[in-house]
């Protein structure tokens, strides 16, 4: 994680002078499967995410589970702590986006041919000027580890449909691409950070020897809860 962090900021550095001719190129291309993709970029919306997480908690922490079997109320258990999980993964991620986003102030593509790719005014705010990094990639990139954390033989397919949704930020001309590859590595990186730092305390997760993605903790009958 801290090699990947390390090395985050070169890629940046190289992939920033290449912005203006990949975005120019993605957004106006009329490929089908880019039509496809801006079709679908609202799926990256934070808000739709936290909603579906909420209703769950609201789900889960009502249910009365006096009269439940004891292997009824440790799948509850477990589905609530895994949505508070997400939810903490989501929301965290785009508060530290947005916080981003206003400290850095960067120009947003609509205003590419007036005030170019490098243009920066920080604390400006405004729609206009919250282009760095990409909420809706952070959010898919968030997404990306919960569902390699939950569905360990689907995370080559998660990984290249969250890939599809960061870029499609490229494809609608909403952000340049080290827009998106900032934005999703804050969402991914940090989700790991906190499955494993939940991990270490034996919360919601188990640390996996060897390996970089802890195990889900799944709360079995019988268990104290």
């Amino acid at each position: 994680m801290t090699a990947a962090i390390i090395s985050l900021v070169p890629v940046l550095y190289f992939l920033h002078p290449y912005d203006a001719p990949i975005l120019r190129a993605v957004s106006a291309s009329e490929l089908p499967g880019f039509s496809l993709l801006r079709d679908l970029t609202d799926v990256g919306r934070t808000l739709f995410y936290l909603c579906i997480a909420f209703c769950v908690l609201l789900w889960t922490t009502g249910r009365d589970r006096r009269t439940l079997e004891a292997r009824q109320k440790a799948r509850i258990y477990t589905l609530e702590r895994q949505t508070a999980f997400a939810f903490a993964a989501i929301g965290l991620s785009a508060i530290i986006v947005n916080l981003m986003k206003y400290t850095i102030g960067r120009a947003r593509p609509a205003l590419i041919d007036t005030l170019g790719p490098s243009f920066f005014e920080p604390f400006r705010g405004g729609h206009l000027f919250v282009s760095f990094p990409s909420g809706h990639s952070a959010t898919v990139g968030a997404v990306m580890v919960i569902l390699a954390l939950w569905f360990p033989r689907w995370r080559f397919a998660a990984l290249v449909a969250t890939l599809a949704l960061a870029f499609s930020r490229i494809a609608v001309a909403a952000h340049y691409p080290t827009d998106v590859v900032a934005g999703f590595s804050i969402g991914f990186l940090f989700t790991l950070f906190l499955a494993r730092f939940l991990a270490n305390r034996n919360l919601g997760f188990l640390i996996d020897p060897g390996r970089l993605l802890p195990k889900r903790r799944r709360y079995i009958e019988g268990e104290q809860i």
